[in-house]
């Protein structure tokens, strides 16, 4: 007799647990449907034990339990600033973000941090984005500026005045800094036509020097056709760049700069044999990747 009472306890407790399950499961979300799922599966095999068991387990996660884990992934996959406002904020503070003509617009400070910024930076031509500053209204961001054009200028001769005093016969690597010093403040901006002129004599001086051992080095050659082409020389900007190219046909650079040079002249007729050359001579992994997208479009200009 108890164990017919026991069989009908369990099938009416599995009727109601499945009739509660039905009903309940219309009105929750996928996921609480799942831990509804799990309450009453337990609940089949342990009648009352499993129902408690389940209500004290949900309990106990509601009150511990934390998905902001999963919540920050979600946003992250959906691309969804959690805090964009502050995100925002640092950027608009962030100068490194700023075109320098747009800060010229904004309060003294971020005036004054913008053209201080130009000191710490390795920027190309930086003395166009100090004459920005030099040309403005207020007083005080044509102080900065002035002072900032002053400090880099003393900077870059400082530099190049170094090198040149450590040049070495001996040594290729000191003509090559004292290289790098004199094209760095060529293309700072901050040199008018009569610094420019200067300097570039300070620098084929380094190179007359430098032409007595190491006449066929690859930088000797680069270094002499750009400074020949600044010069006005083409033909002998040409010998230099024919040169390095017939010396070390392997390397790039002698082709792209007789390239980009035939480019600003316009003369495509002399671009294609070089095209040529490059392509047969040099392997691709050797051309620097940005280099590579302008002489494709360069080869279908010259057909």
């Amino acid at each position: 007799m108890s164990s017919v009472l026991i069989a009908l306890f369990f099938l009416i407790h599995l009727i109601v647990v499945y009739l509660i399950y039905r009903v309940l499961r219309l009105r929750l979300s996928d996921d609480q449907k799942g831990v509804l799922t799990f309450i009453c599966l337990i609940s089949v095999f342990l009648p009352l034990i499993g129902e408690l068991f389940s209500v004290v387990a949900l309990l106990l996660a509601r009150r511990y339990a934390s998905s902001q884990t999963l919540l920050d992934y979600d946003d992250y996959v959906q691309f969804n600033v959690i805090n964009l406002e502050g995100v925002q904020q640092q950027a608009a503070e962030s100068m490194e973000m700023i075109p320098i003509a747009e800060a010229m617009e904004m309060d003294a400070a971020k005036r004054k941090q913008s053209i201080v910024h130009l000191t710490t930076t390795t920027l190309t031509d930086a003395g166009k984005y100090i004459q920005v500053g030099l040309d403005h209204s207020d007083s005080e961001t044509v102080h900065y500026a002035a002072t900032v054009r002053n400090t880099l200028f003393d900077r870059y001769e400082a530099a190049v005045r170094q090198k040149e005093d450590q040049l070495d016969p001996f040594h290729v690597e000191t003509y090559y800094q004292f290289i790098a010093a004199c094209e760095t403040f060529l293309e700072s901006g901050l040199l008018d036509d009569g610094g420019k002129k200067r300097l570039n004599l300070r620098l084929a001086g380094g190179l007359e020097q430098m032409s007595v051992l190491y006449s066929a080095d690859p930088e000797y050659l680069q270094t002499s056709g750009r400074l020949a082409l600044r010069e006005g020389d083409v033909p002998r900007a040409v010998w230099h760049f024919s040169s390095f190219i017939e010396q070390y046909p392997t390397l790039p650079d002698g082709y792209l700069t007789l390239i980009e040079y035939h480019f600003t002249q316009g003369d495509w007729s002399e671009i294609r044999p070089i095209l040529h050359q490059l392509r047969a001579h040099v392997p691709e992994e050797k051309i620097p990747e940005e280099k590579r997208f302008i002489l494709e479009r360069l080869e279908g200009g010259a057909q």
